[in-house]
């Protein structure tokens, strides 16, 4: 009978240090949590202002110029998410360098936050509409997923071709990015 109990009060040491652990991974984890990078939804207002001109139909042919930093870029994308809310995507960041753009976010999949990023370089084509070149994509998904989204995010780019203007230079430098194009 003693060696019993004694077998039992160990099994409750061992069960209860198991838990004990299991507590302290997931603080830690929860701990290592990035915190969202918030901004706020905010249209840039030369994005604005051509999309407007756009909307009127009084155009035919004309230059246009828009001027974006980082912030700019990250309100007017949390503008865009905060319009579209089926989006599964939330607190963008972006970093512009004249080699690549990085962008960070939140994507909701299943009720889970996951913490996603992308590194990527954008040129543009003979046709005036953007290449992009996928340097890393952290997804933290099984492979066959992650290939899907992959080639979804091709999908999409390919659609630029519906866009109502065409780029003809994109100057990327440290924090923000001066695009120029022609309205269709």
């Amino acid at each position: 009978m003693a060696a019993l109990k004694i077998r039992w009060t160990w099994n409750r040491v061992i069960a209860l240090g198991l838990a004990l652990v299991n507590l302290f991974a997931w603080a830690q984890m929860l701990l290592a949590l990035a915190q969202p990078h918030i901004v706020d939804p905010i249209m840039d207002p030369e994005v604005q202002a051509l999309l407007n001109y756009i909307s009127s139909g009084k155009h035919s042919g004309e230059t246009w110029q828009v001027n974006l930093t980082e912030l700019e870029a990250e309100q007017t994308i949390t503008w865009y998410l905060k319009k579209y809310p089926h989006i599964p995507f939330a607190y963008p960041q972006v970093k512009i360098t004249p080699d690549y753009i990085t962008g960070e976010g939140d994507v909701l999949v299943t009720g889970l936050r996951l913490h996603v990023s992308a590194k990527v370089h954008i040129t543009l084509n003979e046709a005036g509409l953007p290449v992009v070149e996928i340097f890393s994509l952290n997804l933290p998904l099984p492979p066959a997923m992650r290939q899907a989204i992959e080639d979804e995010i091709q999908v999409q780019l390919r659609r630029a071709d519906q866009l109502p203007v065409r780029f003809t230079s994109a100057e990327w430098k440290d924090g923000d990015v001066v695009v120029k194009g022609v309205i269709k």
